[in-house]
C-alpha cells in the first residue's frame, strides 16, 4: 500500500515539474501562445482562490450546524430533566 502511494506521488510530483518546467520555458520564449498561457494560469489561480473561499465557507456553515444541533439535544434534555423532576415532585 505505501509503495503504491509512493509510487502515486513521484507521478505526480514528476507530471508537475514537466508541466511547470515546460511552462516556464514557453513563457520566457515568447511564443505565439503567451497571452493564452498566462489566461489559463490566471484561470488556475481564481480558481484556487475561489476554493479556498468555498472551503472557509463550507467550515463556517458546518460549524453553524453543529452548534445548532448540540444546542438542539441540550434543549431537549433540559426539557426532558425538567419534566422528570416536576414527575418526581
Amino acid at each position: 500500500m505505501l509503495s503504491t502511494f509512493h509510487k502515486t506521488f513521484k507521478l505526480l510530483l514528476l507530471f508537475s515539474v514537466v508541466i511547470s518546467g515546460w511552462t516556464s520555458v514557453l513563457l520566457i520564449s515568447n511564443t505565439s501562445f503567451n497571452l493564452e498561457i498566462k489566461e489559463v494560469i490566471n484561470k488556475m489561480y481564481l480558481n484556487q482562490k475561489n476554493f479556498v473561499g468555498n472551503l472557509k465557507e463550507l467550515s463556517l456553515l458546518l460549524v453553524k450546524d453543529a452548534n445548532e444541533r448540540f444546542s438542539e439535544k441540550d434543549t431537549n434534555i433540559t426539557h426532558l430533566k425538567n419534566t422528570k423532576d416536576s414527575f418526581n415532585k
